[in-house]
Order: structure tokens, then sequence, then C-alpha cells
């Protein structure tokens, strides 16, 4: 049986703000890609009614391994139904594989693999090997040495049987917990799969047990089986398919051979050995992350601690986001790249794009056109005008204004645009949100001011029950119809005029839209999950709200507990004790316990209603990077019995704030 083929965009399933939103989104991928050579993209979302928005997108030439082997010019026109090599995106795929099986037989991601290494390898087995961890092999910071010929079974054979620096008492490597890329450790995980399996009751017997390369059990069964009926089910990572991967150099014309990426790989798909469609990928990872596949704690590994992850992190806008990107060399200053992101929108959305392009491009270029198709809610490219604040054109009354500004941006107030100003000055008219008191204007044409009606002096009413107030001005007028019949007004008592204007007849303006910052400064410093991030700071408790952005609070303890996964605080963090008081007990640390009062005793320095103005917090430490101190460190949270890095709180009156998603 042929490889399917898929229409250009299966937008038939696909409502029509979801295919506006993903057409966009692929437009603007494609035109930082497309010229870099040939890509095969594809960008899936699950909708909430079950089925699949489906972008899918070609561009350049194919041809086949048999041509290049024989020197061939004979090329085809890229399409969807030619495997490419998705190199370390695999990864994903692995961890994907192995989180399955933890869940399945109950075991913790922190347990030892010396159970689960062949005993006819044992004795060959380096230093330190049986001391590593499952984590720790998916995160990539089992203190194993970082290999660099990753395609060979000589390569895993010495990575085996070298082990690490281990120490002489422990026999725990040495740089066990440093970050170093290893993909020797994802083969690894394939044999210990392959050997968990066979050897472990046989309750999950679906999880298949007899491939040493087992990843490729989660495509047989949920990518084949399931929608896509191709011709041949996967042999673990081995490459079956009747076409293989190859890719082309930069600027490839019809006259010219591609280039093979090699033999197949025999070391497992852990390093790269998959090769798929960018569309069978991209279905495959939503399909995973909304639970089709794996159980909800099986997708926390993948989603939340990040197995098989390079990147967690937030677009512009705050949308939780991981990312893995896979290369392989193809001639000169060349690289194939395979990347796959998954962005936490609701329900996700998740892109995989295979493409040759120069050195140093990549991930950020997605990113950027993520955000750019979500500033504005038509999509269209924004003007930028200062730091994350954009103007999007239009034509609306003052109350549709947030109409106008996308998923990642909220209408800016008149604070933001006089903080996040550049130099750049507006092309269009632009409301800002000024609350619940109106903007008003103060002064005389040539001499005015925008002042709220309750500032001294106070502004006077622009009229029309409030809806025309004082705005940003390019003129007296713009391309979408607005006016201002005032311009070069200053805002309440700045000594500069920063274009605001308007107001008396003036009804309909665009908007100016700000990025929806986790942290209010816009940098965080620590995601902890698709639900909570650490803002660093140096403040009081009582000013702690002040570090959190745009629709985010501080969190409770009880958040903190829920959402941190394994993750350990870079700095010093304040939660929010609502109408509690969160004392201490205990008599130093790692003999402490967070708790409210009165069960715990306060920390001292008592406000005005009685509470503690520094009260116990989440700790990195002594101290952190910004100046803040934990008196005490390692404490528990009330009644539990393992410590999560409580601590404080008696003469430490500053920190950070954890900051939740509202």
């Amino acid at each position: 049986m042929a490889l399917m083929a898929y229409p250009t965009d299966a937008w038939a399933a696909c409502d029509t703000a979801t295919y506006a939103e993903l057409s966009a989104f692929a437009n603007r991928v494609e035109a930082h890609f497309n010229p870099n050579g040939g890509t095969q993209l594809a960008i899936v979302r699950k909708q909430p009614n079950g089925q699949f928005c489906e972008i899918m997108r070609n561009y350049g030439f194919a041809v086949s391994a048999s041509d290049v082997t024989t020197h061939s010019t004979a090329i085809s026109t890229m399409a969807f139904d030619i495997p490419m090599p998705i190199a370390s995106v695999s990864k994903v795929i692995t961890a994907a594989r192995v989180a399955e099986v933890l869940d399945a037989y109950n075991i913790s991601p922190s347990t030892s693999i010396a159970a689960y290494i062949p005993s006819s390898w044992w004795s060959s087995r380096g230093p330190g090997l049986e001391y590593i961890t499952f984590h720790q092999l998916l995160k990539h910071t089992s203190g194993m040495p970082t290999g660099t010929a990753w395609n060979s079974v000589s390569a895993f054979n010495n990575w085996f049987t070298a082990g690490c620096d281990a120490d002489p008492v422990s026999g725990v490597c040495l740089d066990s917990g440093s970050y170093a890329y290893n993909a020797m450790g994802y083969v690894l995980l394939q044999v210990l799969i392959a050997n968990m399996t066979t050897n472990l009751p046989q309750e999950a017997s679906d999880l298949g047990q007899s491939e040493v390369y087992t990843s490729g059990h989660l495509l047989d069964t949920y990518v084949r089986d399931n929608y896509l009926g191709w011709e041949a089910a996967y042999s673990g990572c081995l490459h079956t398919l009747s076409r293989k991967p190859f890719a082309y150099p930069n600027g490839a014309v019809s006259t010219t051979a591609g280039v093979q990426l090699g033999p197949d790989w025999s070391t497992g798909c852990g390093t790269g050995g998959f090769a798929l469609t960018a569309y069978d990928t991209a279905k495959f990872f939503s399909r995973l992350y909304a639970g089709d596949i794996l159980s909800p704690a099986a997708v926390d590994m993948v989603f939340e601690t990040g197995y098989g992850i390079d990147v967690s992190s937030t677009t512009i806008g705050g949308t939780p986001h991981v990312r893995k990107g896979g290369m392989l060399p193809v001639s000169g200053s060349l690289n194939y790249n395979s990347w796959g992101f998954f962005f936490k929108d609701y329900p996700g959305t998740a892109l995989v794009l295979s493409t040759n392009m120069e050195t140093g491009t990549g991930s950020q270029a997605i990113i950027e056109a993520w955000d750019e198709t979500k500033l504005c809610a038509d999509g269209v490219p924004a003007e930028k005008l200062g730091d994350e604040m954009w103007g999007c054109p239009g034509s609306v009354t003052y109350p549709n204004k947030a109409t106008l500004c996308g998923s990642e941006t909220h209408v800016c107030t008149p604070d933001e645009w006089e903080d996040r100003r550049g130099a750049e000055a507006p092309d269009h008219i632009y409301w800002t949100d000024h609350g619940s008191t109106e903007l008003g204007f103060f002064g005389t044409s040539g001499s005015c001011s925008a002042r709220y009606l309750t500032d001294s002096p106070a502004g006077t009413t622009c009229g029309n029950s409030g809806n025309s107030p004082m705005r940003i001005c390019s003129g007296n007028s713009d391309a979408e119809g607005n006016a201002c019949n005032w311009t070069g007004c200053k805002y309440q008592t700045s000594s500069s005029a920063n274009y605001w204007g308007g107001c008396i007849g003036n009804p309909t303006a665009g908007a100016l839209c700000c990025a929806n910052r986790p942290c209010a400064d816009g940098s965080v410093e620590q995601y902890f999950s698709s639900d909570m991030v650490g803002c660093a700071g140096t403040v009081s408790y009582a000013n702690r709200e002040s570090l959190c952005g745009y629709r985010m609070h501080v969190c409770t303890a009880e958040e903190w507990n829920a959402n941190r996964g394994v993750a350990s605080p870079g700095h010093i963090y304040w939660v929010d004790n609502g109408a509690s008081d969160l004392g201490y007990t205990g008599s130093g640390s790692n003999n402490c316990a967070a708790k409210a009062t009165p069960t715990g005793t306060g920390c001292g320095d008592i406000d005005g209603a009685g509470k503690s103005k520094r009260p116990m917090r989440v700790c990195s430490g002594n101290s952190d990077a910004e100046g803040n101190s934990c008196t005490w460190t390692g404490c528990t949270y009330e009644n539990e019995t393992t410590p999560n890095f409580f601590g404080g709180c008696a003469s430490n009156p500053s920190a950070g704030a954890l900051c939740c998603y509202d």
C-alpha cells in the first residue's frame, strides 16, 4: 500500500476562528523558513469537540534514497507522505514511552535503574551507572559523560562501559544533578524499558514486551493503527518505511540531488532514529497532550516535568510552551533541523517542522511567529511601539477596545504607555484603558494634558457618557477614519508630550495592546509548571502582588505544593497566606514547619491587622542573588512530612513572589 497523501490544509474539522488563527501562524512560520530550504510543516490542535484542526504545508523538493545512492538527479516535489528524520525530537517519544511504563508499573522516576540493567550487561557497566535514576537519564543530569558520536553501537558501548567520575564511597556520579546533554542516555532508556516490561508481571501486556527499542510501540498503537493505516508497523526505532529520509542543501533547485543523511541508526530512536512526516508527529503530540494516549500522571511527566524536552518557557504574552529540537549536519554550515513545539493554550497546539536551515535560526522564529499571530485579534501584524507594547489598528468604540487585542495581550493602561513607550511615533489613533475613572482633558489646544476627573487640578469630561476619553494620537486623523481634535497633549503632570489627544466628538479608535507578562517586569526567573512561575525581587510581604503580571496572583502555599513538581526554587519567594498568618514550629533548619497561627508561632513585626510582615516563605537557601534571606530552611508545610523548601522568617523582611495564573 502506498503512503497516503494529505491535502494542503485539512480545514474541514476546524472552526472558523481556529482555522484563521492556525493558518496565520503557519504563514508566519513559512515566511521565515521557506527561503532557507525545503520544509515540511504541520500544526495540529485537538478542539473541544474532539476533532483535530490540521494545517499542513510543504515547500521545496524531495528525492528517494535510491536516487541519491545512484547519484540520480530525479526530483519530485516535497509531499506530506515522505517521512523525514525528526532527529532528537525522537526523545519526546522515548520519554512518553518511559512515562507510560513507569506509571503502569507504579515505579517512581527517582528509582535507581540498577534493577533493570540486563544481567548480561551487569559486569560491563561503568562506575556509577547503577546509581543513576530514570529522572536523571530523562533530564540529562545523570553525571555520565556527554557523547558526540550518537549513531553507532560502538559509541553506546563506549559510553556504557566508561561510566562516570564516581564518589569513591557512595559510588554516585560526582556530576549527578548537573545538566549535560547525553543522547546515549536515551539509548539506555530503550534497553531499560524492554527489560522492565519483560521481567515484571504481565498486568499491562498491552505495553509491548518483545522489542528492545520499544518507543516505537506508542506509534504502532496510536499513530498507524488508529488513523493512518499505513502499510507496515514500526519495528522499534529502525526505519522500515518504503522511503528513507533525506534533506536538501540550502537553495536546492530541481537539478540538484539531495543530500542523504546516512544509514539507518541502530542505537535506538532516543538518538533520532524515527523518520516521520511532520503531520504524523504533530498529531501524535496533540493526542499525547490531550490524554488520548497516556494517563494524566504520565502526561505530566512529559509536558510538566519536561522529560524529553529541551525548554519549558512562555511566549511574550504568557502562553506556556515546551519544545524539543533536533539537528543533523547536511553540508558545510548547513544543518537539517527538526522542531517540535507544544503551546499549552486551550486545548493545546502542536507544531512540527522539518527543514534545512542555517545554523543559529530556529526556535525563536517560531515563537515570534506565534506572538505575531496573537498580538492583535485579527492576526494582522501589529505596530510595535515600545517594550512589549503594540498598536492594533481599528475603528471601534471605547467599550469595544478589548476586541482588537489578541489572546496574548490586553489593552494597555495610560501608565503602561508612559512606562513602556519607545522612540517610535504611532501611525494610528489608539485607545488605552483608563480603568474606572474617566481620562478627560485639561487646558487649551496647544497647551493641554490628559487628566483623570479625580486629579487635582481635575480633567474635564470628554462627554459621550465617558466613552470618548483622551487617547494616543498619530495626528488629527488616521487611515481608519478616527479623529483627534487636539494633539500634542501631555499626561497628567508629565513634562513630555507623549502623543496624547482627543477627545470631544471623537468616538472611535484602535487599541494599544500590551503583553500579558507573567512577571510584572517581563523577566520570568523560573518556570515551575504551566500554572506557576517564580518572579524574583526584593519587596515586602505587603507588596508581593507588585511582582506578578497581568491576570496573575501570588500563589498560596497549597498551590506551591501542587504545582512545583520536582523543581527546586532558585530564589526566595513569598506565598500568599490569605487570612491566616504563616508562622513556624520547630527548633531550626531541617527541624521545622511552616504553620498557620495560632498553631504556629508568629514571625514578629506585626502590621496594623495583627499579622506578621515577615511570614514563612519558600526558600532556595539561606540567601539569594537579590539579597533576600531565610534564617531557617528545609521546613515542611503544616502536617506534611516531606520538606518542601519552606523557611524564614524573623529578620527576613523581603522576598520575590511565586505567581500563579488566575
